[in-house]
């Protein structure tokens, strides 16, 4: 595995990160400037690194991976449409064990917690034969908010017109990538935390010393920047290995159980360090710890990961 990054994969960092931080429709200028619609999938994994960094709403993660396969899969691709999918069921948090059916061409279930609902067109479901693309037009849906405050939606099929784009080959190859792009996330938000509570314990003053000085503080940010530099490369392993084609349960299981414990501890010490600062809404931090919190439980959080690892350790 060669871990450096390409020039191509650098220049997106800084033009992503740019664009994300500094323009004031960060979402119409990602599609201006065609970064939307990477190929490269480690290029995209980038991208959404930082989306987390900057804590930018846009419907990046949304669109190229929860909605990824109506471009890979169809031949009526997104054509600039903002798209999403819907992984979870008040019964079922498995994809692969949906109780939504399809019948003649239509779809009949209800999909919770869907994000980017107020902006997407076309949203992605599994069924219990295959995989499914609907219009949003044509279902139900109903309000839901985000730990994060951002828009869900309780989304209802019934008799909803639907393209089936294909069964389990699709799952196969869409649920590697919506671990790594939650991963990707994850990662950013968590490196925002720390850089944030790094300079406020530089600039805050105890005793007349920055209280970044005191041994116990110290100890505190050093665990949490260990934790940013095990996520990182649990992470680009398994981006490496989705996209080279090779088997990556075992990877995807650890980096996840990386991205939603490492991120859970980062943040929750940011916010510690900074003292009544970290839970002031007008202070930025705050954005940060809940989206972390919202990403960190999708498809399960650290527990469930280390039981899908166990799982796969005890299959060997």
């Amino acid at each position: 595995m060669d871990w450096s990054k390409s020039e191509m994969q650098l220049a997106i960092e800084e033009l992503g990160g740019s664009i994300l931080s500094e323009a004031s429709q960060p979402w119409e200028s990602l599609k201006e400037s065609e970064l939307l619609g990477l190929q490269d999938f480690l290029s995209l994994t980038a991208l959404l690194v930082e989306v987390g960094k900057t804590g930018a709403r846009v419907p990046l993660f949304a669109t190229e991976i929860l909605g990824a396969p109506i471009g890979h899969f169809s031949e009526a691709g997104p054509a600039g449409e903002v798209l999403t999918g819907g992984l979870l069921e008040a019964d079922s948090r498995d994809p692969r064990a949906p109780q939504t059916r399809a019948e003649g061409g239509k779809l009949y279930g209800t999909r919770i917690c869907v994000p980017a609902v107020d902006k997407a067109e076309r949203i992605v479901v599994s069924a219990q034969d295959g995989v499914y693309a609907a219009r949003l037009s044509d279902c139900r849906v109903e309000a839901q908010i985000g730990t994060d405050d951002d828009p869900l939606g309780e989304v209802h099929m019934d008799g909803t017109p639907a393209q089936r784009l294909g069964g389990d080959e699709v799952l196969d190859w869409w649920l590697p990538r919506i671990d790594v792009g939650v991963c990707a996330v994850l990662l950013g938000l968590s490196q925002t935390a720390l850089q944030m509570t790094a300079e406020y314990l530089a600039e805050r003053q105890q005793f007349g010393r920055p209280i970044g000085s005191f041994q116990a503080v110290q100890q505190r940010a050093a665990d949490a920047w260990i934790l940013t530099q095990v996520m990182e490369v649990s992470l680009w392993q398994a981006v490496w290995r989705v996209s080279e084609g090779i088997d990556s349960d075992r990877e995807r299981a650890i980096a996840r159980y990386w991205a939603s414990e490492g991120s859970h501890t980062i943040c929750a010490s940011a916010q510690h360090l900074h003292g009544g600062f970290g839970f002031d809404r007008d202070y930025p931090l705050h954005r940060f710890f809940l989206a972390a919190k919202q990403h960190e439980l999708i498809l399960g959080g650290a527990n469930a990961q280390l039981a899908r690892l166990g799982g796969l350790l005890a299959a060997r």
